[in-house]
């Protein structure tokens, strides 16, 4: 998949992005890694934008949607998007364009690779929708997370309400088209990549880390106890029931208490453990999407009631509000000991690695994992927690361990060691004066460019010295005598404005010079 066009018409909760059309390039190539990046400071409408791009799709999901149907869905955005598909090998441009506020069914016109206009059966219209859309956030900004959360309250419902039905009555699953990363799923990500993942690609992930391989976990699964609803009782579907059956099978050995109905399930990992996890589960996203659903019944533990007021609120977009976290013990599933091997032959906790460590595990474990066709992923900020040069390499990185090129990736970051390393035509540098948003590229190419230059252009930045020292050396530059000077230029590093520094010196030492001879 790749987005060719959007035009923000109107966004009532964003009026900052109203009228707002942007283009993107189309001649990726399809040995390069070319994601779209979004830049500017705090505050200039990048993080909005990713919101609101997770938003259509969530209403077009919601329209479309042939399972867990939404009678009346709604959205606050007008908007015209253009983006390929590819389906059975045959590509596809998918137009759908929503202008009518009292939220009609979308304009939609499909072509084929001819430019032909296809035909599509409204119940066959969510196959040209993304198969998924992968959202991270460090937890900074929490705006992208929204319509994450409100797509997986729907579905957690949904499977609640089919846990309860009679045995007689049947409703159909469906396979989540939206998935969250930020730090209470990384867990989930880890385990199922660092056993089952492609171990090639996985070794560039360890390595970053100077890990060698995960060494153990313990899974808790538990469905009756005083914090549950109905009864002090989660109800599970069958599917669950027989992941979680798969779960025992694999485990090295397991607990059972009946009281509280609970799994205490502990993973020694080996090559026997991996042997019978792949048996069961075959891939590392059908591994980490069995958990996933059993973790989303987590959200079952929080009262209706509560969540009926988060979900008004959030429908006004009154403020940003998250569900309230459930304690550890009361969870559905829950993960502990989760034990990792160094390489230098030291066992350390999951816990313990640092919050840069997280990060990088879980947005590179989730490209990993995610390694099919027609994915959309809007990635908010994912260096936030990386040192100086883990965000010199970051693109290097993700190059490297994206495996499908029809995915589509766009992100937001301040960084200019991830600029540096994008072409400028991908590059999107946002500006906002007096609540006016203006997008342009940047005037000079990015690509193998010096981070001053990106600094300049990007965030209007006239050097990349830091304020107090920088306006020290201005003010020197400026007034300093000759004997200042001398002082100063010792109490500074090397940089460019120093060496102005000393040519403003030796200026002044040859007026002096010139003075005394005279």
């Amino acid at each position: 998949m790749k987005i060719l066009q959007i035009h923000i018409i109107e966004n009532a909760d964003k009026p900052l992005l109203n009228d707002l059309l942007l283009e993107f390039p189309t001649n990726k190539s399809e040995d390069t890694f070319n994601p779209n990046i979004f830049i500017g400071i705090n505050g200039s409408g990048k993080s909005q934008l990713l919101e609101t791009i997770a938003d259509i799709f969530l209403y077009l999901d919601r329209v479309y949607r042939q399972v867990n149907k939404i009678l009346s869905p709604f959205t606050s955005v007008l908007f015209d998007i253009h983006y390929t598909i590819s389906l059975n090998k045959k590509d596809f441009q998918v137009n759908f364009k929503h202008t009518d506020k009292k939220d009609r069914e979308p304009e939609l016109v499909i072509k084929d690779a001819s430019g032909k206009i296809v035909a599509v059966p409204f119940e066959e219209v969510n196959k040209f929708l993304p198969l998924k859309v992968i959202g991270y956030t460090s937890g900074e900004n929490e705006t992208l997370s929204l319509p994450f959360t409100d797509y997986y309250d729907e579905y957690a419902r949904y499977t609640a309400k089919r846990a309860r039905l009679e045995k007689t009555e049947t409703l159909d699953d469906y396979e989540p088209r939206f998935y969250l990363m930020d730090y209470n799923t990384n867990i989930g990500v880890v385990i199922s990549n660092l056993v089952l993942g492609q171990k090639s690609k996985v070794k560039k992930l360890t390595d970053y880390i100077g890990i060698s391989a995960l060494r153990s976990f313990q899974i808790v699964i538990q469905t009756r106890h005083t914090a549950a609803p109905k009864k002090n009782k989660v109800e599970l579907t069958a599917e669950l029931e027989d992941w979680i059956e798969k779960l025992k099978k694999a485990s090295t050995c397991h607990q059972y208490f009946k009281t509280e109905n609970k799994y205490v399930l502990d993973f020694y990992v080996n090559d026997a453990t991996r042997a019978a996890l792949l048996a069961l589960f075959k891939t590392p996203l059908a591994l980490y999407t069995a958990l996933y659903k059993i973790e989303l019944l987590n959200n079952l533990i929080i009262k209706d009631s509560h969540l009926a007021e988060i979900k008004r609120k959030r429908s006004l977009r009154k403020l940003i509000i998250k569900p309230p976290t459930v304690a550890e013990q009361d969870k559905v599933l829950s993960y502990s000991e989760v034990k990792l091997n160094l390489d230098n032959g030291d066992v350390i906790d999951y816990l313990n690695l640092s919050d840069g460590e997280h990060q990088l595990m879980n947005i590179s474990g989730t490209i990993l994992m995610s390694g099919f066709e027609n994915s959309l992923f809007l990635l908010d900020e994912p260096e936030t927690h990386f040192n100086p040069m883990w965000r010199r390499e970051f693109i290097s990185l993700l190059s490297k361990l994206t495996s499908s090129k029809s995915q589509d990736y766009f992100l937001t970051s301040h960084s200019p060691f991830i600029v540096a390393d994008i072409k400028r035509e991908y590059v999107y540098v946002f500006k906002r004066v007096k609540n006016e948003l203006t997008v342009e590229w940047p005037l000079n190419e990015t690509y193998g460019s010096d981070y001053d230059s990106i600094l300049q252009s990007a965030f209007e930045l006239e050097s990349s010295l830091s304020k107090k020292s920088f306006d020290e050396m201005q003010s020197l530059l400026k007034n300093g005598t000759l004997q200042e000077l001398e002082d100063g230029i010792k109490e500074f590093g090397e940089s460019g404005e120093k060496f102005f520094l000393f040519k403003k010196l030796q200026d002044l030492k040859n007026k002096d010079v010139n003075s005394k001879e005279k």
